[in-house]
This record gives structure tokens, C-alpha cells and sequence, in this order.
């Protein structure tokens, strides 16, 4: 399992990213449980359920889950370790767990100040991060053939600074009644515009650079991909938001819509490859991945729909086709690939004899968790133009979202465990 160029010796201390792990779940509960109690709120992008919803996945779920991770590959794959990652990995769970709460209720019960605590402290835990990571990318210096990785990861930041100052903004808009240079609706859609693609987009293509060849056995993704992908994402979001704040609206749409091709290129990219793995039989979570694929596919032709369409359920749809089937799919497939394997490898560099990673989380369970989380994006889907049917969604989704975090603790006990009844490890390392 041991991929080329991979600096493990690197490695941060085994809660220092779980903890956000185990927490990202939690909030799929929560974003559940305002679908089953919030009633019909699917009917539009702007109501205050949805909006919640939408922070409750956006910043509890698929923030917390990344920045566990760049904890963990930031060093391994861009030799960037950031000092004290568990000071760091602290003082960040903190501030994003107590900030994603308060800015989800603030915005879901119109409570202005603690919409402005939450997005404080989520600015600040941002900031305290990021800080960190910028120290530890210039400490770090490129590893392996691959080096598009920490430059990517560099524009992934960029996005990321971008999209918190948008939201800060509106965050100031709504609790304070600050003005902005633009109407309030464009500064929404470029926030979640650079919060999908120059942030998230790109951090997951980064990731995927290493993490698909080496998990899913495919080949490299193309060099000119690469090489071009990321830039080209923050290029053009650099011309959309210029095209938005003068109105220019050829350029505007002619962004977006070049913003999906980005996105269905990559997409395609990774399908193409999947077809082509050297894997006898796909696991589960390569199935994951691949319906992630898809699913994003849809979101961006769904997208493209909505910019002709006057209709309140074509954003919507593409929001959860993009977020929950896309980035969410994606997301938990490389969990259960990632906790496992960071399992086996601190076990392994302890001198324990380490189970193999199909021991620490067989098959079976995330067989089965996936086919709730199938059910519970079709029910999404079926909600959206039937939005009394949003509460039955909402269950299915906190289902998916409890079973989630039920197969990640149970690799956090496998390991304790492996770690209580192993003896000292003779001789050289074990393979996954």
C-alpha cells in the first residue's frame, strides 16, 4: 500500500485527523434531523432550512473531513508538516465545531448574533489553519514525480480564503445589515461557486492525484491534466467574479458554464480510468467513488439547466446532486479508504503487529451503509419536486450519516484494540 514518494515517516499523530472524522458525521445527522423537523424547506434554495442544510454539510461534513485530511496528507504528499499538529488539529476542531453549529443555527431560526459568533469563530479556525498550513508549505519541499499536489493544494488554500471572505461578508449582511457592492443573491453564488470549485474542487482533485492511482490501482491521471486543471478552475472563477460585479452577463454565463466542463472533465477523467484499473474486482468503495462520478456528471448538467430556468427546484437538485451525491460520495468513499489504512500504518510504526486493513473495516458494513446512502440521495432527488416528502429524506439521510459514523468508530476501536492484544512486531514491516 505503500505509494512512491510518500514521505510516512511524516506522518501526524493518529488523533490529530480522526477527531475530525468522527465529527463530520455528526453533522449529516444534524442536517438530517432539520430535514425530518423543518418541513417542506426544499422549496426553495433561500429558505432558512435550506440554508442551514446546506452549511450543516458544506462546513460540518465536507470542511471537516478536508481539513482532517490535510492534516494527514499535507506532510505525507507535499512534505509540508505543520509544527504541533495537535495544537493545531485542537484549537481548529474547536472553532470549526462550535463556528458550524452557530452559523447553521443562526442561520436556520434567524438568530443574528449567534450567526455572527458562528461565522467568527469559523473565520478564526480558518485563519489559525490556514496560518499553519502556509508555514508548513513553505517549510515542505515537493516529494515524488508528482508534483502538482502542493501547488494545488496551495490554489485549494487560495479558494478557500476567498470563499471565507464571501461568507464572512454575508454573514455581516444578515447580522449586521452591512452593505454590499453587489446584490446579495450574486454575492451567495460566488460564495458557493468558490466554495465548490476553488476550494473543494480542487482540493479533491489535488487528493485524487495520489489517492486514485494508489487506492483504486488505475493508472496516473495525464500529465497535461494535471499540470493545466487547477489553474484553469481558478482562472475562470477569477473572470466570473469579475464578470458578476459588472453585470456582464455573456461573460457570466459563458464562466459558468466552462466552470461545469472544468468539473465533467474531471469527472470523465476519473471514470475513464476506474474503467481501466487493474483491480480483478471493484470494492465498495471504488463502487462509491464511481457513483460519486456520475452523480456529480448530473449536478453539472442540472446546473447548466438552471441558468435557462426560472424554476426554484433546478438549483436545488443541483445543489444535492453536487454536494451530497458528488463531493459527499466522493468524500466518504476515500474515508473508507484513509482511516483504515492510517489504522494499519500508526499500528505498523508502533512495532504492533497490524490487522489487515480488511479487518480493521471489512466489506460487509460499507457494503451496506452505501446502499442507505443510494436510497437516501434517490429520496433527496424524489423531495425536491415533492417537497412533502423532505422529512422521510431527512431520516434517510440522518440513517446514512449514523451509519457512517457507526464504521468509522468501529476502525478507531478495531485499532485501540489491535493495539491493546498485539505484541512487538519482529522483523521488518507487514503489508496492508
Amino acid at each position: 500500500m505503500m505509494g512512491p514518494g510518500l514521505s510516512y515517516e511524516d506522518t501526524p499523530p493518529f488523533s490529530a485527523p480522526v477527531r475530525f472524522f468522527l465529527t463530520a458525521p455528526l453533522f449529516g445527522i444534524a442536517a438530517g434531523l432539520t430535514l425530518v423537523f423543518g418541513g417542506e424547506i426544499l422549496v426553495s434554495r433561500w429558505t432558512p432550512g435550506a440554508l442551514a442544510i446546506a452549511h450543516l454539510f458544506a462546513a460540518g461534513f465536507m470542511l471537516q473531513v478536508m481539513l482532517g485530511a490535510l492534516l494527514q496528507v499535507m506532510p505525507v504528499v507535499a512534505g509540508a508538516s505543520m509544527p504541533a499538529p495537535l495544537l493545531i488539529a485542537g484549537v481548529t476542531h474547536v472553532a470549526m465545531t462550535l463556528g458550524t453549529a452557530g452559523l447553521a443555527f443562526g442561520l436556520g431560526t434567524g438568530t443574528p448574533g449567534v450567526l455572527l459568533a458562528g461565522a467568527a469563530s469559523l473565520v478564526g479556525g480558518l485563519a489559525f489553519f490556514l496560518s499553519a498550513a502556509a508555514l508548513g508549505l513553505r517549510r515542505g519541499s515537493k516529494t515524488g514525480s508528482n508534483t502538482r499536489t502542493p501547488r494545488d493544494l496551495r490554489m485549494a488554500f487560495a479558494g478557500l480564503v476567498v470563499t471565507a471572505a464571501f461568507g464572512l461578508a454575508l454573514a455581516l449582511v444578515l447580522g449586521s445589515g452591512v452593505a454590499l457592492p453587489v446584490p446579495l443573491p450574486t454575492a451567495v453564488n460566488l460564495h458557493a461557486g468558490w466554495g465548490w470549485m476553488g476550494w473543494a474542487a480542487v482540493l479533491l482533485a489535488a487528493t485524487s492525484w495520489v489517492v486514485v492511482p494508489m487506492f483504486q490501482i488505475t493508472a496516473a491521471y495525464p500529465q497535461r491534466f494535471t499540470l493545466l486543471w487547477a489553474p484553469a478552475v481558478t482562472g475562470t472563477l477569477v473572470l466570473w467574479t469579475i464578470a458578476e460585479f459588472f453585470a456582464l452577463d455573456g461573460a457570466r454565463i459563458a464562466a459558468i458554464i466552462a466552470l461545469g466542463l472544468l468539473g465533467a472533465g474531471y469527472a470523465a477523467i476519473t471514470l475513464y480510468l476506474q474503467a481501466h484499473s487493474r483491480r480483478s474486482k471493484p470494492d465498495t468503495p471504488f463502487l462509491a467513488f464511481r457513483q460519486a462520478m456520475y452523480a456529480a456528471l448530473a449536478g453539472v448538467l442540472v446546473l447548466v439547466i438552471s441558468l435557462w430556468s426560472d424554476a426554484d427546484y433546478w438549483p436545488i437538485l443541483a445543489g444535492v446532486l453536487i454536494l451530497h451525491g458528488g463531493f459527499g460520495g466522493t468524500i466518504t468513499a476515500m474515508l473508507y479508504k484513509i482511516l483504515p489504512f492510517l489504522a494499519w500504518l500508526h499500528l505498523t510504526q508502533a512495532g504492533l503487529k497490524a490487522p489487515n486493513m480488511k479487518k480493521l473495516l471489512p466489506d460487509t458494513p460499507i457494503r451496506r451503509q452505501l446502499h442507505v446512502r443510494t436510497a437516501s440521495l434517490a429520496s433527496l432527488c424524489v423531495a425536491v419536486f415533492v417537497p412533502m416528502l423532505a422529512p422521510l429524506a431527512g431520516l434517510v439521510l440522518a440513517v446514512e450519516f449514523g451509519w457512517l459514523f457507526a464504521n468509522l468508530l468501529r476502525v478507531v476501536r478495531a485499532r485501540r484494540d489491535a493495539a491493546r492484544s498485539a505484541g512487538p512486531r519482529p522483523g521488518s514491516h507487514a503489508s496492508a
